[in-house]
């Protein structure tokens, strides 16, 4: 009997005061009962346990998952961008990421095939493009140039200088002999023997007061002797001075013997000489301009503006200059005057631009193309490419763009304009500043046909 109900038990209790026996007999059931119930609870807690380990082990399978990031389930995961199309076998570049088809040379092949790499210039767009357009010259900051000038006139002994030179500050440019500037130091030095004599006049007078041999009107007028003399020396100095004699060859002058005709025209700023007016052996007049030394770090560009294109420029705005000498080359500046008056005979006003001038590449005098940004706004100016970069794959137009490896190369389709002097406008798929094959872009398209006997296959930017 292993299960003893309510009923049993009570029969059991009654059993118990008639027979001792019985009585033992129902305490050996009870224990029995009392041990199924008991073996019972074991196992129901031996199942909790169970599942509270499986679900903590779920627990941290799933954070190992999700956490660590070696799943890949429910996080995006990039696409590869890497597609190359070199030849079977070949390493492939780590550093072109990109999902344009790429094509990969050996060094030998890229220095036989004499590959070129620029960066995709910049021109301003056309006179539809919404920003005025106008031509202009450049000219030397006048604000930066300086003049050398001989102040007395004589015979030009030597000029150091020639034109285009570059010069530093204190260079002697020009030497200058003149009687004028002799007759000068000599009445400097006969102005120092006067004041030398008077300074001992009143020495002399000062001992003879105080020993009572000299009045004292006496020792003033030797006192004004003397300031007078201190005065002649100072004009005669200052006169050598403004002759161009430096400070350290005046104080040097003593007797004489040291007088010398000859004065050193020093340059006055540090630039190019840009103007020479005189040759040695020429007889010159004081005040003569000999040559002009100008810092040309930044130019002006004059530009004459129609009068209907006034209205929308501003000084303190922004213009682009440009020239045939430079394609492909922008150089930005700012409008620093207008011209409050037009030329009646071509209805335009001059517009001064001042810009840096990189290298000295803008020369005096070059015609150049200005274009002005508007109110509000900026000049308009497309990327452009020498036409050589450019090759025909099929039917696509296509330049090879540098990598950051060097011998990896981005064959990129291109919409271009038509050519001028030897440059196209991209109007679809460069911008400007990107680094592009021009010589040698021949060669990289045979090795893509070596590769791509389609011609046209890959091309677009998809590789199978």
């Amino acid at each position: 009997m292993k299960r003893t109900t309510d009923t049993n038990r009570e029969e059991l209790k009654v059993e118990t005061h008639a027979n001792g026996q019985t009585r033992s007999e129902m305490r050996v059931e009870e224990t029995l009962a009392t041990g199924e119930r008991t073996h019972v609870g074991h196992k129901t807690k031996v199942i909790t346990i169970t599942a509270v380990v499986a679900l903590a082990a779920s627990a941290v399978f799933l954070w190992w998952l999700f956490g660590t990031g070696r799943g890949g389930a429910g996080r995006p995961v990039p696409a590869p961008r890497t597609i190359s199309t070199e030849q079977p076998g070949a390493p492939s570049p780590a550093a072109v990421t990109t999902t344009e088809p790429t094509l990969m040379i050996s060094p030998d092949v890229a220095a036989r095939a004499g590959v070129k790499i620029e960066q995709v210039g910049e021109q301003l767009g056309g006179p539809d493009a919404g920003s005025p357009q106008a031509t202009g010259v450049v000219q030397a900051n006048t604000y930066h140039s300086t003049p050398v000038v001989s102040l007395v006139g004589g015979i030009v002994r030597g000029v150091n200088a020639e034109l285009g030179q570059a010069v530093s500050r204190g260079q002697t440019l020009a030497v200058v002999s003149s009687d004028e500037l002799a007759m000068a130091q000599s009445k400097y030095l006969t102005a120092l023997a006067e004041l030398e004599e008077h300074e001992k006049h009143h020495r002399r007078t000062t001992e003879l007061v105080e020993i009572g041999a000299a009045s004292r009107e006496e020792l003033e007028q030797a006192t004004t002797k003397m300031k007078t003399a201190e005065s002649e020396v100072a004009s005669e100095r200052q006169r050598l001075l403004l002759l161009g004699l430096t400070p350290q060859r005046i104080g040097s002058l003593r007797s004489p013997s040291q007088i010398s005709s000859e004065v050193s025209l020093p340059a006055p700023v540090a630039g190019m000489v840009i103007s020479r007016a005189a040759n040695p052996g020429e007889v010159i007049e004081a005040n003569k301009e000999l040559l002009r030394v100008a810092d040309l770090s930044s130019v002006w560009v004059i530009g004459q503006v129609y009068e209907q294109d006034l209205a929308n420029i501003r000084v303190g705005s922004g213009a682009s200059i440009t020239s045939n000498a430079y394609p492909g080359k922008v150089f930005r500046g700012r409008i620093s005057y207008v011209d409050p008056q037009l030329d009646p005979a071509t209805r335009t006003a001059q517009v001064r631009i001042e810009l840096s001038n990189p290298g000295q590449m803008l020369k005096i005098g070059m015609y150049v193309g200005v274009a002005f940004a508007t109110l509000g706004g900026s000049e308009t100016t497309s990327p452009t490419i020498p036409a050589a970069a450019v090759q025909q794959i099929g039917s696509q137009q296509v330049v090879f763009v540098a990598s950051s490896d060097p011998n990896v190369f981005v064959m990129r389709p291109v919409r271009v304009g038509p050519e001028s002097n030897g440059r196209l406008t991209v109007l679809e798929g460069l911008t400007v500043g990107e680094r592009i094959v021009t010589d040698g872009s021949f060669m990289l398209r045979a090795e893509w046909l070596k590769l791509h006997p389609s011609g046209a296959e890959g091309a677009g930017g998809h590789q199978h």
